[in-house]
Formats: C-alpha cells, sequence, structure tokens
C-alpha cells in the first residue's frame, strides 16, 4: 500500500528462484496512507480493496503474503478477512515490522495463518511451502503457523549474513504497475545500524539482541551488478540508498566511489549521521555523485537527544557535518521531531535557531509516532505521556502518524503551531528568522498541517526539489492496478 517496497521484492525473488509464481496487488493510495494527500472522501471513491479481493478470487493464490507496518496493518487485515470469506482454503502469512513488534495479536487474528519475525528472506519459501502442506511439530527460525488449532512457533529468528546470496530484488513487480517509479532506484547496500534510538524499529529485540544491529553490506561487485542490471532494464534516472547510515565503512566506501563513479555515474541521494561523517566521507561521495542528503538532527536539546532519543553527538557536531555537505554543494535535508518528551516552546524555538544557522535547503518536521515494542513507548507508558488505553491501540494498528501525533495522548496545541515556523527556515533570510524569534512568532503561525504543506511546496519549487517532483508525477502517472 503507497509506496514500492523493496522487502517485498526481496520476497518475492527468493520464490521465484525456487520455482514458485509471485506476483502483486498494489494500492497506491494517493489519496490515503498519510502518504501525501489525505482526502477522506477521495480515498473511499478510490479504495482499491474491493478490486483487489476480485483479483484474489479470480486468480485463486495458495498464498497471500502482506508485509505490514503499523500504519497499513489494519488496511492489510481487512483484505485478509475477506479474502477468508470468499475462499478458506487461501492462507493468508503476515509479516513486517508492526507483525515483528507484537505477533501474538496479530497470529491471534482468525484470517491469519502464519507470521514471520524480522528479516524473511531466509526462510520465506520453507514458510510458504510449510502454511500450504502440513508440518508437524516443527516450523522456520522466526515463523509461526496455525496447524491444527495449535500456534507452532519456530526457533527465534536468525539474521541473514552474506546479503550477496540473496538474488536481486524483483523490481517487475512495482515497476510494471506504477512505470513512473523506475526513474528512482531504490536499493540497499547494507542491512543494520550501529546506533539505537528509542523510536526507531532497530531497536526491537525481534531483529537483534538488545542493542545491536549488526551491519551486514554487500560487497561492492554485487551492489555495481545490481545497478547495471537495473540500467539495462528499466529508464533509471537517480539512484536512491536506502541503508540506515551510508556513511559507514570508509574503506568500503572508497571502494564503492571509485566503481560507482566509472560504471554507474548517476546521481544518487542517501542518508547519514550527524556522528557518521568527516571529510573524508564527504569528498568520497561528492566525487561519486552524491547530490543529495537526508540528515536526521531530531532534536537541538542535546540531553533531550541523549535521555529521549539515546542519539549521542553534540550540536556542534550536527552543524560541521551539514557544512561538510553544504560546502561540496550537496543538498541537505533535514529532519526534526516535535513532541517529544519535554518539548517546551523554548527548545523548539531553540531548534529554530539551531537550523537558521546550519541552513539545510530543505526541513522537515515529524510528530513523535508511538511505535508497538520501542524503547520510547515504554518510557512514555511508564512517564504517563501516554496510557494503557493508547498502547492497545497502537498495537492494534490504530494509533496516530507523523502528520497527527503518533497516537499519544493529549498533544499540545502550542506545539502545533511550530511545523509552520521550522517550514519558513530554508525559505526566508537568516536575519528574518532571527526577527520573527525574537517577536514570538509562532503564535501567529496557524496549527494545520496543510499551511505546512504548502510551504514545503513553495520551498520544494524554490529548490527544485527532486523528490517532491518524482512525487507529483507518481501521483499524476498512469497505473496498471491493482
Amino acid at each position: 500500500m503507497g509506496a514500492e517496497n523493496l522487502g517485498v521484492e526481496y520476497l518475492a525473488s527468493v520464490v521465484r528462484a525456487s520455482g514458485h509464481e509471485a506476483d502483486l496487488a498494489f494500492d497506491p493510495a494517493i489519496f490515503s496512507g498519510h502518504l501525501m494527500w489525505d482526502v477522506p472522501a477521495l480515498a473511499k471513491r478510490f479504495d482499491l480493496r474491493p478490486r483487489i479481493i476480485e483479483r484474489v478470487r479470480n486468480e485463486k493464490p495458495d498464498i497471500v503474503a502482506f508485509s505490514c507496518f503499523t500504519g497499513n496493518y489494519l488496511w492489510a487485515l481487512s483484505i485478509a478477512c475477506e479474502i477468508k470469506k470468499i475462499n478458506s482454503d487461501i492462507k493468508n502469512i503476515f509479516g513486517g515490522v508492526h507483525v515483528t513488534a507484537v505477533p501474538e495479536r496479530v497470529i491471534a487474528e482468525d484470517a491469519v495463518d502464519g507470521v514471520a519475525l524480522g528479516e524473511a528472506d531466509a526462510v520465506f519459501t520453507r514458510m510458504c511451502e510449510a502454511v500450504v502442506k502440513p508440518i508437524g511439530a516443527e516450523a522456520p527460525a522466526g515463523v509461526w503457523i496455525k496447524s491444527g488449532g495449535e500456534i507452532i512457533r519456530g526457533p527465534d529468528p536468525k539474521l541473514p549474513v552474506d546479503l550477496d546470496s540473496l538474488p536481486f530484488p524483483a523490481k517487475d513487480l512495482f515497476y510494471c504497475r506504477v512505470p513512473a517509479l523506475q526513474s528512482e532506484y531504490m536499493i540497499m547496500t547494507a542491512r543494520g545500524c550501529p546506533y539505537n534510538c528509542t523510536y526507531c524499529y532497530k531497536s526491537l529485540s525481534a531483529f537483534s539482541p538488545p542493542g545491536q544491529n549488526p551491519i551486514r553490506r554487500r560487497s561492492v561487485e554485487n551492489v555495481i551488478g545490481e545497478l547495471e542490471a537495473a540500467i539495462k532494464a528499466w529508464n533509471v534516472k537517480m539512484v536512491v540508498f536506502r541503508d540506515d547510515v551510508f556513511t559507514l565503512q570508509k574503506k568500503w566506501l572508497r571502494e564503492f566511489t571509485a566503481e560507482y563513479r566509472s560504471k554507474i555515474g548517476l546521481p544518487y541521494f542517501c542518508y547519514t549521521h550527524p556522528a557518521a561523517l568527516d571529510a573524508e566521507s564527504a569528498d568520497l561521495i561528492k566525487e561519486g555523485g552524491c547530490s543529495y542528503v537526508t540528515i536526521g538532527i531530531q532534536s537541538a536539546d542535546e540531553e533531550q537527544r541523549r535521555v529521549a532519543l539515546n542519539r549521542h553527538y553534540t550540536n556542534e557536531q550536527a552543524l560541521r557535518t551539514v557544512a561538510l555537505l553544504k560546502e561540496r554543494k550537496i543538498v541537505v535535508s533535514a529532519d526534526h521531531i516535535i513532541g517529544l518528551p519535554g518539548d517546551t516552546s523554548e527548545n523548539l524555538r531553540s531548534a529554530i535557531a539551531l537550523y537558521n544557522e546550519m541552513r539545510p535547503e530543505r526541513l522537515l518536521t515529524f510528530w513523535l509516532t508511538y511505535y508497538p515494542g520501542t524503547e520510547i513507548m515504554d518510557k512514555a507508558l511508564e512517564a504517563g505521556l501516554i496510557m494503557q488505553a493508547d498502547k492497545e491501540r497502537i498495537e492494534s494498528g490504530q494509533g496516530g502518524h507523523r502528520y497527527s501525533g503518533g497516537g499519544a495522548s493529549g498533544i499540545n496545541a502550542v506545539l502545533m503551531r511550530f511545523p509552520v515556523f521550522f517550514a519558513l527556515v530554508p525559505l526566508l533570510k537568516p536575519g528574518t528568522i532571527r526577527w520573527l524569534l525574537k517577536r514570538n512568532f509562532e503564535k501567529y503561525c496557524p496549527s494545520f498541517f496543510a499551511a505546512h504543506n504548502i510551504l514545503l511546496f513553495l520551498n520544494a519549487v524554490r529548490t527544485r526539489d527532486p523528490f517532491f517532483f518524482y512525487n507529483i508525477k507518481y501521483f499524476l502517472s498512469r497505473k496498471r492496478i491493482p
């Protein structure tokens, strides 16, 4: 639902490599899903669930598999329930980050026949075969299956270590349905993250031991091989690296830069971290063709970052990291979270002052979203920032989202005015922002998020933001759906 899914592409390629058929039913969720423009009346008008269910009725697959994050879980579950009504022999299996966080809740649903925890590439084919045929008393690692009225739980999930052994992701699933997607080729060179931010799904123990998420990186040869094949097959204009932190492992980055520059040569996007970029790394990504970087700052209060988010770096580090990128003419997009424990008007005003000094080309703000199983949700529950009823609602898929306060109770109406002020930072001159800060300009800002989006639109036009125009192209393009 809503976007290209790299995990789904990998799972499809794995089962295809084992001789099975795999196809995709896709809902682009143009007017829903909290992705771009949520318009409830139009979302109802363009709801593709009936067409997806009709496709299942006609094609009669053995298995329907859903990859779920919290925001699309109820959408997926509603389809699974309807599938069981039309053909109870079809098996519904669920995986993804939401399922990994609350497997007991998901497997308890009558419409769900099996769940996979963590990264399921290595066991997905065996899981599919086990769901269709009786498996006795064992299930693959990280897999729970209903059999004869019982739930058979496999051993703890294992992380795939040799990523080069995986087949390349099945891009045709999405590109054949939405050809516009192929202009920005999404790829990961590594899995895992050395950081353990409290709000992130990477802190879930089902993905790795608490506090550990080992970096497993593909060889440069394997990555370049995928990109060379993609350029031959598709109309690729830009490469989008979705690694959590692309600039880790400098030795790998040196080798990659030389190969990418000589054999691929397309502009690319990546993520970095305020503690994971130095001058040499900045030189390397610039030399390789990086034109756009996103960096998460998340809070300007160093103690709040440490205590609430488990993010350890100074504001000076953050300023220096952004400066290194801007010195090399790399466009910088910075992320900030509003609604963190301890947020006040004063520390948000301090954040605006920091970003005004930093001057990223794009500044995005998101409401703190509490996700099941994350450390920050447990902390918020203990501190009384959310109630048990909020926890239950979030775990069942009814939580909020990044534009609504993430399912938290009692969103501060004063803080609701700040996203508009943040969005003005890239648009106005530093002196103007300082003048507005002195006059507590947030008091005059509208609190509805549409005003924030309008400012983002104006800034995207000003900076010729490639991702904004990509989204517009996606929105307007022809689609073969579901």
